[in-house]
């Protein structure tokens, strides 16, 4: 099973939390092909990196790319590595076939062997949809037609056949300057109407909360799979600027994410986190405690 993810030296820690999330659900983790794409990384960051991982029988390509390639292509405020997962056709072996990429603001819940069996019936990538609140959902033209880029099983010998990356690529120079998020608006523009939508529990976005809650209406008919996404979310992604590695984050998983930081060489101090907040923001958080709390026990531990 082969899984791809994209870091800089900052990321890659988090991307070792992904990794430790979808080892500890797997029933056999020599099974386990992990990529890590980066524009560069310490030699020391390397190693920790493969000791954490190998250690457990899994195996590690940590492969540096040239970014020099992407000097001029627009990638916004998420930096370069966030457009590596583009290239990957290039760094991978040839007789890697199908991937999962995964972003490294998730936490794998459940056992990939199930989305890696996935068939794709002919599509070049499988994703769920992107949720957005009413407000951003009018900003865009299919709003039910663009998935969320964070969470893909990809056809990778479709996707070189295609060339999905260099059109991706492409369609950024061209027109980057327009998008918000550059990778997924470039992905989206370059595979309309050509992916397959995975149920949210593979990609469970916080916004399914709101929407059940509130009952959105341009996600009413998507109810019944967020319910169930929420009660068995099987990857959560950490959508927003605000990650659990923040003192300020809100989320309800964010203590799972903390969890399996303490199987990595950086285990991260949720006391320490709340610390670093000024009081007025402590306060704040105080207040959001019932909700948090709430939505917490509508996920099965």
């Amino acid at each position: 099973m082969n899984i791809v993810l994209s870091a800089d030296e900052h990321y890659a820690r988090y991307g070792a939390v992904v990794m430790a999330s979808v080892i500890a659900n797997t029933s056999d983790p020599e099974c386990l092909n992990f990529f890590m794409l980066t524009p560069g990384l310490r030699e020391e960051t390397k190693r920790s990196l493969r000791d954490s991982v190998e250690r457990i029988g899994a195996v590690l390509h940590v492969i540096d790319v040239d970014a020099d390639e992407l000097v001029g292509v627009k990638a916004g405020r998420f930096g370069v590595a966030a457009l590596l997962p583009l290239m990957m056709h290039r760094y991978l072996p040839e007789d890697c076939e199908r991937v999962i990429y995964l972003d490294c603001d998730v936490l794998v819940r459940g056992d990939l062997s199930v989305l890696w069996s996935v068939p794709l019936e002919g599509h070049v990538v499988a994703a769920a949809l992107d949720l957005c609140n009413p407000s951003s959902r009018r900003s865009r033209i299919l709003p039910d037609s663009y998935f969320n880029s964070g969470v893909m099983l990809v056809d990778l010998t479709a996707w070189r056949g295609s060339e999905v990356g260099e059109r991706a690529l492409a369609c950024l120079e061209k027109e980057g300057d327009d998008f918000r998020y550059p990778d997924q608006d470039a992905l989206n523009r370059v595979l309309e109407g050509g992916w397959l939508r995975l149920a949210p529990e593979w990609n469970f976005q916080p916004t399914a909360y709101a929407a059940v809650e509130k009952r959105y209406e341009h996600l009413v008919p998507y109810l019944s799979e967020l319910k169930a996404a929420i009660r068995h979310p099987r990857i959560v992604h950490f959508i927003g600027a605000v990650k659990p590695w923040h003192g300020g984050c809100v989320h309800p998983l964010q203590s799972d994410f903390i969890a399996y930081s303490r199987h990595t060489p950086w285990p991260i101090d949720k006391k320490a986190l709340r610390s670093s907040l000024p009081w007025s923001r402590r306060i704040r958080l105080l207040f959001k405690k019932f909700k948090i709390r709430r939505r917490r026990r509508l996920t099965a531990s």
